[in-house]
């Protein structure tokens, strides 16, 4: 299989060489590495130049396309844009401060390809807090074994929408046909990767249910970086997007689609309050949305799963 590898690419200067030299010194090396930049406007865009220049020999050896685009459009349409360029078998978004594990692609290789796996989760290490995600012990009714740190999940879309699992944009790899016909939302950013792997794998299990894979391990080391998207700090209730989860399927009568606007308007709900800076813009915030709150008020007492 050829694996491609799309870095979204936004102000990342400080971290994006690591994350390129955790490709470089992979023990299989990528077939192809698309790297869209998003109008930086710090240094990342030259260091990835100069990293290019000065990368090892066998690095050189690897499709590397580098996308300049004129203004800054956001993180979706640079995945959009990364993924419309790929050519190979597989592919997987690595955000530009997160580094791979030195065997993730070999590995992933030689499970999608002797298990049937076209949609493989990786599980995430964050660091430095060393913290891992998802908690296997809370899932092990949901997934079988096949192998040390290798597990067929049973039902997708249960496990997708259940409060012990996390789909970032960077921690699945894909079968490359199953994601051809969706598009990430270009705006707003927050909680786009699992609309996006949603829709990919609601579509995908119609007709493959079963080729839903796991790999725990620590392969995707994910970077606590202040003031980030997930730890940013607000003055003001409107200062928060409002999840493009919540409109797509705001009148849909889906099982797992009412499970999925549960499971994010609870994250969105926790992260308003946590982010929000005084008490007065967190009741504002509760007051404008009180109908969400009530809505999916089961979601935060009643769901353990």
């Amino acid at each position: 299989m050829r694996f491609s590898i799309i870095i979204p690419l936004y102000n990342k200067a400080a971290y994006i060489k690591e994350t390129l030299h955790s490709l470089a010194v992979q023990s299989k090396l990528p077939y192809e590495l698309i790297i869209v930049d998003d109008k930086s406007t710090d240094d990342s865009l030259q260091i990835v130049k100069d990293y290019l220049k000065i990368a090892p020999i066998c690095f050189k050896r690897i499709r590397v396309e580098l996308i300049e685009l004129k203004k800054n459009y956001g993180i979706g349409y640079a995945r959009n844009i990364g993924f419309s360029k790929a050519t190979g078998d597989i592919v997987s978004f690595l955000d530009a401060d997160d580094i791979y594990k030195e065997n993730l692609i070999e590995t992933a290789i030689h499970v999608m390809s002797l298990h049937t796996i076209n949609f493989l989760v990786l599980g995430i290490e964050l660091f430095p807090s060393n913290r891992v995600y998802p908690k296997i012990d809370k899932l092990k009714k949901e997934l079988t074994l096949i192998k040390p740190n290798v597990y067929r999940i049973n039902n997708p879309l249960k496990l997708i929408t259940s409060h012990n699992f996390y789909l970032l944009g960077s921690n699945v790899v894909l079968k490359k046909t199953y994601g051809e016909s969706i598009k990430y939302i270009e705006e707003p950013i927050i909680y786009e990767g699992i609309d996006y792997w949603y829709r990919v794998l609601k579509k995908m299990i119609i007709k493959e249910r079963n080729t839903v894979g796991l790999l725990m391990g620590e392969f995707l080391k994910v970077r606590e970086v202040p003031g980030s998207a997930s730890r940013k700090k607000y003055n003001h209730w409107k200062e928060i997007d409002f999840p493009p989860v919540l409109t797509r399927f705001n009148k849909s009568t889906d099982y797992y689609d009412i499970r999925l606007k549960g499971v994010v308007s609870k994250r969105w709900i926790n992260h308003a309050m946590s982010s929000l800076n005084t008490l007065s813009q967190k009741i504002k915030f509760i007051v404008k949305y009180r109908k969400i709150f009530l809505n999916q008020i089961h979601y935060f007492f009643l769901h353990k799963f």
